[in-house]
This record gives structure tokens, sequence and C-alpha cells, in this order.
């Protein structure tokens, strides 16, 4: 299965204190063992590495887990071009909802694949031709 992966699930399940980490760990286990391949922009490792060295207060921890991330060959990293920037900006305008947001749902239209994520305003602002799911719909 193909999918875009948003941030907050690579985030709950790097961190075992994460309220939601017990529901998020196992998408890594599947990352890991090929059953699941992502297909994500670049901001979402930023957006990682830079909560986990917050979280951990490490940065050390947090330079692990970007460098171990990055070469994950289950993940394609996509890259934030302009035409993406354009095509998120204007997303985000029509839909009204935080530029991060609207980067990693322009990549779920792009890629026409499901998007995984924990955020509750991404699910309701979704636009109609994007599939979000949870973690609970892949288990």
């Amino acid at each position: 299965m193909k999918l875009v992966v948003d941030s907050n699930i690579f985030i709950s399940a790097l961190d075992p204190n994460d309220v939601f980490h017990s529901q998020c760990y196992p998408v890594l286990e599947k990352m890991l063992s090929a059953q699941l391949e992502a297909v994500c922009p670049v901001l979402v490792l930023a957006e990682v590495t830079c909560v986990i060295r917050r979280r951990t207060g490490s940065e050390g921890v947090a330079a692990a887990v970007c460098h171990q991330l990055g070469r994950w060959s289950s993940i394609n990293w996509t890259d934030v071009t302009l035409d993406v920037a354009e095509s998120a900006s204007l997303l985000g305008a029509q839909i009204g909802v935080k530029g991060g947001d609207a980067i990693v749902l322009q990549v779920a239209l792009e890629y026409g694949v499901p998007l995984l994520t924990l955020d509750k305003e991404m699910r309701l602002k979704a636009p109609p031709n994007v599939t979000v799911i949870t973690p609970s719909d892949i288990a």
C-alpha cells in the first residue's frame, strides 16, 4: 500500500510518551518491513526532526532521526518545488488550512494516494478527491 504519511504519524510513533504512540508505532513497523510505502514531502522530515529535538531536548537524537528517516527505502521523499508550492498555496487558500498541511495534501493529490494523518482539521477540510485515513484504518 502506498500513501502520504503526515509528520504527526512519525512523531507519535517515535515518541514513546506520546498519547498516540501505540497507534502509530505499527505504521513504522509496516514501513520497515515494506508492507507500506510512503510518499512524503521533504517538509515532513524537517517537521519530524525539529519536533523530536524539542521533545527530547537532544540535538543528537533529532539528527539520528533525520538521518535514519531520510534513508529509509520505503519512503519516497519529494521535493517542494515552486509548482508544488504554488498548487499547495492555492489549495490552502481554497480550503483554509495551514501551509504545511496544504503541502502534504497537495502531495496526496498529485500522487493520487491516501493521506495518513491524525490531524482532525485535515480530515475535515481535505478536498473530496483525497482519501484521509488514520492508523486504525490500516491496522
